[in-house]
């Protein structure tokens, strides 16, 4: 704290499920660049990867707002030149044509991998 000082604070955090879906929702309604940012740091830095992340998402198919926020997924990272891989580029401020591409590729990919092993049967 300023000035030294010490405290303690409890901090409730949503799992990753509805957090994901909530930062999907926000993207498709105020299309700021951190919500597609905090999607992609997500999918970088979960325990498990990836692969936990849809294992989570599996548990909720059929929950409707599970359903749409996996459709906004699916619309603003449908391609490399999507809104949320754009998003994630200006919000890092990369310049090099070279490292935004490398960045929207990865994002993209990421986004895909998530889809494709939420809907395999398992």
């Amino acid at each position: 704290m300023p000035g030294g000082a010490e405290d303690k604070v409890s901090v409730r955090v949503a799992s990753i499920v509805p957090f994901l879906v909530m930062k999907a929702q926000a993207l498709n309604d105020r299309l700021k660049e951190k919500d597609s940012w905090d999607i992609y740091y997500c999918l970088i830095n979960y325990p498990g990867g990836i692969e936990a992340i849809a294992a989570e998402f599996r548990k909720f198919a059929s929950n409707k707002l599970v359903k749409e926020g996996l459709a906004i997924l699916r619309d603003k990272f449908g391609s490399i030149k999507g809104v949320g891989p754009a998003h994630i580029v200006a919000f890092e401020n990369i310049t090099a044509p070279q490292e935004q591409e490398r960045v929207s590729r990865d994002a993209y990919e990421r986004v895909a991998l998530l889809l494709k092993l939420i809907s395999a049967p398992k």
